[in-house]
């Protein structure tokens, strides 16, 4: 007996937005919600604050314009652009960054609007023009500039001056290990216990608050005991009594020696790392990048391989922004003068 040939079923067509219900609708907004709370608790807070500010910036000046603060157009970008470099004096590294904040944050709710990519690049390309126009009449450089690097020689002064007392342990074990993983100020602030774990050759490092993408830093213990960051690290970590594993490992301290639940502010990392400075003596001020830049200049003078260096400062193999970390220090050094050795 043969079987009877069942018709095909045929399939539905999928649903397209306009033919949702609104139980759908609903269920779909609390997971949009849902989602963008989740990722703003990923962000770096200095991440966070920095679109602030661009966005009051951009506020500011749509009002001085009378535009809505919605109307990111070619021409209002443009504008923004201008207002920023010939009216504010502004550098060309914040103006790009403003331009980024404002196009990021009206992506977001309660705006949802999506810049026109074309708007932007308009935008960018007349900063550009502005730079190379300044740079044709030898302007001065706008901003801060590069920050020091904090060099060996720089490291082993600083950290010696650093007190003995909770205050001094704090500061020393923070510099050393900064300058170890290669952290930004952020990266500092971010670290919480858990994100040090001991080795038998030394300690590994989780930064997991970053602007890149996350990496784990393999710190051996130092030739040199008192430049050592494993054992600084854990001379703080007994002192400051720290143990629960998701408390920040830097903590403020009350001016009493008590240490506090809370962890440092980024900002407070960076002038935490610019007073030890100018308490060793320095007169040009380290920030909280001049431990980044320092371990890469020292790494590259070293001799490190390149997947090395990238490895622990967190930047793509073959990345052109890993070289503004590897400072020239020594004109008449042979590894940072090209001339010397080649048979001149």
């Amino acid at each position: 007996m043969s079987a009877e040939r069942l018709p095909a079923r045929q399939a539905e067509p999928p649903l397209l937005p306009d033919q949702y219900s609104a139980e759908l609708r609903a269920r779909l907004a609390t997971l949009d919600a849902a989602s963008d709370q989740h990722a703003a608790g990923q962000r770096p807070d200095n991440t966070t604050r920095s679109y602030a500010s661009d966005w009051r910036t951009w506020e500011t000046f749509c009002t001085q314009l009378q535009i809505p603060t919605t109307a990111a157009t070619r021409g209002t970008l443009r504008a923004f652009v201008d207002y920023l470099w010939n009216r504010e004096k502004r550098a060309y590294a914040t103006i790009d960054r403003k331009l980024a904040g404002v196009v990021v944050t009206l992506r977001r709710p309660p705006y949802s609007i999506l810049v026109d990519p074309d708007a932007t690049r308009a935008a960018r390309e007349l900063l550009k023009d502005y730079r190379k126009q300044a740079e044709a009449a030898e302007e001065p450089r706008r901003g801060r500039g590069k920050a020091p690097a904090m060099r060996l020689v720089d490291l082993r002064v600083i950290v010696s001056k650093c007190d003995t007392d909770i205050f001094g342990l704090r500061d020393r074990a923070m510099i050393l290990l900064g300058f170890a993983i290669a952290a930004r100020r952020a990266e500092l602030a971010g670290l919480r216990l858990r994100n040090i774990r001991d080795d038998d050759n030394g300690l590994l490092v989780d930064v997991r608050v970053s602007k890149t993408e996350p990496r784990t830093v393999a710190v051996p213990y130092g030739t040199n005991p008192d430049t050592c960051p494993v054992r600084a690290w854990k001379t703080w970590a007994a002192a400051a009594r720290i143990t629960d594993p998701d408390r920040h490992a830097f903590r403020c301290i009350h001016h009493t020696g008590a240490v506090q639940p809370q962890g440092l502010s980024p900002q407070r990392a960076g002038d935490l790392i610019t007073a030890a400075g100018l308490r060793a003596g320095f007169e040009e001020l380290f920030t909280g990048h001049s431990v980044r830049s320092g371990m890469a200049t020292e790494a590259r003078r070293a001799g490190k391989d390149r997947k090395a260096i990238a490895a622990v400062t967190g930047h793509a193999d073959g990345s052109k922004v890993l070289d503004g970390y590897m400072q020239i220090v020594d004109q008449w050094d042979e590894n940072d003068n090209a001339l010397i050795g080649i048979g001149l």
